[in-house]
């Protein structure tokens, strides 16, 4: 009962949307707008193409990658801010910078300074995702009882206890609600990145399709980007919100 009352509004909104996308078909064209059973064909020519399997693992490493990059600075730099206003206040600043940056700019920049690769989608998910979990863990770690601390440093309790019993539990809620939003933005961060400034990848797939007008292809590609996020959603995102929430 659990998982159907889980799939029942996926299956909804699947069947909502199949039944706008045929119609949207009917109504401009299908060489505007492919009809599923066109977008169906160009998604099983892609699954038969290697090179589409690696463009996809490829994706997956940018993002997983620049999310690890940016959880791991976010971490480190996070705990102590929390804990001090003054190292809160030196780092502020460069937070809100980033944070204000939007990731057009972050793209541009990293097409000059690195060029087609890697190093724009990791540049572009790590300044992205960055301050939203500095911003949570910081929260955490500010929100941890003082009492708790002194405590444990009166009577002697070792640095590696303090952070697994005292530190660890009062900023886990804190990470998890930050990595829920992080884990649904970097995927689609990745691939406007790869989209605009990268030459492989399922956002560069995105990019040639519609250079060549191959609209079938365009929908199977946006296709695929779309059950992705939603299986990361539902096996991911979702279970860490329960997480946290528990």
């Amino acid at each position: 009962m659990a998982v159907k009352a889980y799939l029942v509004p996926f299956a909804f909104s699947g069947c909502l949307a199949l039944a706008a996308w045929n119609g949207l078909s009917w109504l401009v064209g299908p060489r505007l707008v492919p009809t599923p059973w066109q977008t169906l064909g160009a998604l099983g020519q892609i699954a038969g193409e290697w090179p589409s399997w690696r463009d996809m693992a490829i994706t997956m490493f940018r993002g997983g990658s620049g999310l690890a990059l940016a959880t791991a600075a976010a971490v480190v730099t996070a705990l102590p801010a929390g804990r001090s206003v003054r190292i809160m206040s030196l780092l502020s600043p460069v937070v809100a910078a980033l944070q204000a940056c939007p990731p057009i700019l972050w793209i541009s920049l990293l097409l000059v300074w690195a060029g087609q690769g890697n190093g724009v989608p990791l540049g572009v998910v790590f300044a992205s995702i960055f301050p939203p979990l500095f911003a949570n863990i910081a929260q955490g770690a500010a929100s941890l009882d003082k009492r708790l601390l002194d405590m444990a440093r009166v009577h002697g309790v070792g640095r590696l206890k303090t952070i697994r019993h005292i530190i660890w539990p009062g900023v886990y809620p804190y990470l998890l609600a930050g990595l829920s939003y992080a884990l649904g933005a970097c995927w689609k961060i990745t691939a406007v990145a790869e989209f605009l400034g990268s030459s492989d990848g399922m956002g560069s797939r995105l990019y040639w399709s519609y250079r060549m007008l191959d609209l079938p292809r365009l929908f199977a590609w946006a296709l695929i980007l779309v059950i992705m996020g939603m299986l990361l959603e539902l096996l991911v995102v979702r279970p860490l919100r329960g997480l946290q929430k528990g």
